[in-house]
C-alpha cells in the first residue's frame, strides 16, 4: 500500500438503540495544527474515507489496502466541504457505509483514514491524499467514548527507480488531453533485451511485446519481467522489447478501449503512442512484430485491442479475460436478469469464489458486498474499483460529468436494461464477433490465443465458453455456405481445475513458448 500518512482522526460513532440522552462512540477527524503543511493550499474539500479490518481477519496489509475480496470489511465515507488544520470532522451513523451504519459496529478493528482531495490516480491512491497510520479500536454499541486517530503523512509522488535496461516513458498525449480536457499522459516501462545495447549483437531492430497489467496493476510492476530478461531460458523467453503499459485512470482500469469517460485509449495507443515508441526506439515497424499479452482485465484489454485493431498487431496472448459475453457477466445475464445481486430464485450472486475439493466451492464475496463497498467509497460511482471501473469503461457520464452512470442500482441491484443495450452492449465481445465475423474469422484462426481456468475465481470461464461456442457456430455456418475455414495457430482453451491465479501461471509458460515459436516462424528471432 502507499505510505501511511499524517492525519488526525476522531471517529464519531452514534449507536442504535441506546438509553435516552446517551451518546454512542464518536470518531472525529482533524489535521493537527503542527501538520498543517499537509494542506499546503489551505482548506481543502474532498472525501474522508474510513477503512476497517477486523483484528480476527486473515486479510494482510493495512486497512486502506481494501476493499478486500476474501474477507470483505467495513468502509465508511463522508463529504468534506472544507478541511482545516485543527478543525474536527465527524464520521458517524450518517456516513455512507457498508455493511451497516457505523453506530452498529461491534468488535476490535484496525482502522485507517484517508482524506481524498486529489484524484489524479485511481481511487484514494493519488499523490497528495492524506492517510492515517492504522490504529486499533474497540467498537462497542453501548459506549460513548471518543476515538482519536492521528495521521502523519501524505501519499508521495511516484518515484521511478533507475534500473539497468529499463526506460520509463511518461508522455503527455495530445489525443487524450484534447478529448478529456485535462493534461493526460500515456505511461509505460520499456524493458530492453540483453542484446539491445550490445554493438556486437547481430540484431539491431526488435519485435515488441505489449503487456497490459490486470486490475490494480501498473506499468511499474516490472520485477518479474526484469528477472526473466536478465536470465533468459533459451527458446522459452521471447527476445523482444517488452513494453509494460499503464491501464490506470482516475476512474479505474480503462482497458485500452475508447470510451466517453476515459477517452480514446485504444486510438491513442495505436495512432499516437506506438508510433512514438517506434520512432524513439529500434523497434520493427511492422504490425506482425507487435504482440499483445495480459491477464484478467489485461486479458480483456489485449483481446479487445486485437479484435478492434486487427491489422495493427500480430497476435494476442490473453488469459482469464474480464467478461467477454454479457449474457455471462460473471453469473449474470445483463440483457435479461432483473437483479445483479440475486438469481431468479433469490439466491445471492457470487463475485469471488474459492474451490473446495474437486466440486465444491465457497463464495468469499458476493456482488452485493462488492458493490456495497464501492458505494461506501463513493456513492456517486467514482470509486475506481471494479464495478465503477466497468461503468466508466462501458457507459456514459452519470450524476456528474466526471463519474460514470451505473448500469444497476447499487442499493437494490435492479439492472437498467436501457443502459446495458444502449452503451454496455457495444463492448460485448461475443456480439462484436457475430457482427464482424467475416473480418474476425481469420483473426481468431491465426492471432487469438486465449486461456482461462475452468474454475475461475470470478466465474470468467462462463463467458469464454460462450465465445468458444459462438465461434464454432459461425464456423459451421461458413462450412454450410461453402466457405473454407481460415488456417492458423490460434486457440481458445479452458484449463481443467485452474483458478484465476493458477491459470495465470500456466498461461505465462504456455504463452512464452507460443510467442517464441511465433517470432521464429515470422523471422523476428535470432
Amino acid at each position: 500500500m502507499l505510505a501511511s500518512i499524517l492525519f488526525f482522526i476522531a471517529l464519531a460513532i452514534p449507536q442504535t438503540p441506546v438509553a435516552p440522552g446517551k451518546e454512542s462512540d464518536r470518531i472525529e477527524v482533524v489535521v493537527p495544527v503542527e501538520f498543517q503543511e499537509l494542506l499546503s493550499t489551505g482548506p481543502s474539500s474532498g472525501r474522508l474515507k474510513l477503512f476497517l479490518n477486523s483484528t480476527s481477519s486473515k486479510n494482510r496489509g493495512d486497512p486502506a489496502d481494501g476493499p478486500f475480496f476474501e474477507d470483505p470489511q467495513p468502509i465508511y465515507s463522508v463529504v468534506v466541504q472544507s478541511l482545516k488544520a485543527g478543525q474536527a470532522i465527524a464520521i458517524d451513523a450518517k456516513a455512507v457505509g457498508w455493511p451497516s451504519p457505523l453506530d452498529q459496529l461491534s468488535g476490535e478493528f484496525e482502522v485507517q483514514a484517508v482524506f481524498e482531495n486529489h484524484h489524479t490516480e485511481r481511487g484514494h491512491h493519488s499523490p497528495g491524499n492524506l492517510f492515517s497510520k492504522p490504529v486499533t479500536i474497540q467498537f462497542d454499541r453501548n459506549s460513548r467514548e471518543t476515538k482519536v486517530i492521528e495521521l502523519t503523512q501524505s501519499v508521495p509522488e511516484m518515484e521511478l527507480p533507475v534500473i539497468e535496461n529499463v526506460i520509463w516513458i511518461n508522455e503527455i498525449s495530445p489525443m487524450l488531453t484534447k478529448a478529456l480536457g485535462r493534461p493526460t499522459k500515456q505511461r509505460a516501462a520499456m524493458l530492453l533485451p540483453n542484446g539491445y545495447n550490445d554493438v556486437r549483437f547481430p540484431r539491431r531492430v526488435w519485435p515488441t511485446i505489449y503487456v497490459v497489467p490486470g486490475f490494480g496493476g501498473r506499468f511499474t510492476d516490472i520485477e518479474g519481467y526484469v528477472r526473466m530478461l536478465r536470465t533468459p531460458i533459451t527458446g522459452a523467453v521471447p527476445q523482444a522489447v517488452w513494453v509494460i503499459l499503464d491501464p490506470e485512470s482516475p476512474l479505474g482500469h480503462h482497458a485500452f478501449a475508447d470510451s466517453q469517460l476515459n477517452g480514446p485509449r485504444a486510438s491513442a495507443l495505436v495512432k499516437e503512442f506506438i508510433p512514438l515508441l517506434e520512432e524513439r526506439f529500434r523497434l520493427i515497424r511492422e504490425p506482425a512484430a507487435r504482440l499483445l499479452t495480459g491477464h484478467s482485465s489485461g486479458g480483456w484489454s489485449t483481446l479487445w485491442l486485437q479484435l478492434t485493431h486487427p491489422n495493427d498487431f500480430g497476435g494476442c496472448w490473453s488469459s482469464s479475460p474480464d467478461p467477454v459475453d454479457f449474457t455471462a457477466f460473471q453469473k449474470n445475464n445483463l440483457y435479461q436478469d432483473e437483479s445483479m445481486f440475486t438469481d431468479a430464485q433469490g439466491k445471492a450472486q457470487g463475485s469471488y469464489r474459492m474451490p473446495l475439493g474437486d466440486v465444491d466451492e465457497k463464495i468469499l464475496m458476493t456482488v452485493q458486498q462488492e458493490v456495497g463497498m464501492e458505494r461506501a467509497l463513493d456513492p456517486d460511482g467514482g470509486s475506481g474499483e471494479q464495478w465503477d471501473s466497468w461503468a466508466a469503461c462501458f457507459g456514459p457520464p452519470g450524476i456528474r460529468q466526471d463519474v460514470p452512470l451505473r448500469a444497476f442500482d447499487p442499493l437494490t441491484g435492479k439492472i437498467n436494461h436501457n443502459v446495458i443495450e444502449k452503451y454496455w452492449s457495444q463492448y460485448d465481445i461475443v456480439r462484436l464477433v457475430a457482427k464482424n465475423w467475416k473480418v474476425l474469422a481469420p483473426v481468431f484462426a491465426a492471432k487469438v490465443h486465449l486461456l482461462v481456468g475452468a474454475r475461475d475465481s470470478f466465474y470468467l470461464e462462463r463467458a469464454v465458453a460462450n465465445l468458444q461456442k459462438k465461434i464454432v457456430e459461425l464456423q459451421e455456418a461458413d462450412l454450410h455456405a461453402g466457405i473454407a475455414p481460415p488456417k492458423g495457430d490460434g486457440f481458445i482453451e479452458i484449463l481443467p481445475g485452474a483458478t484465476h491465479d493458477t491459470a495465470a501461471v500456466i498461461a505465462r509458460g504456455r504463452f512464452a513458448l507460443s510467442m517464441c515459436e511465433y517470432l521464429k516462424n515470422h523471422g523476428f528471432s535470432e
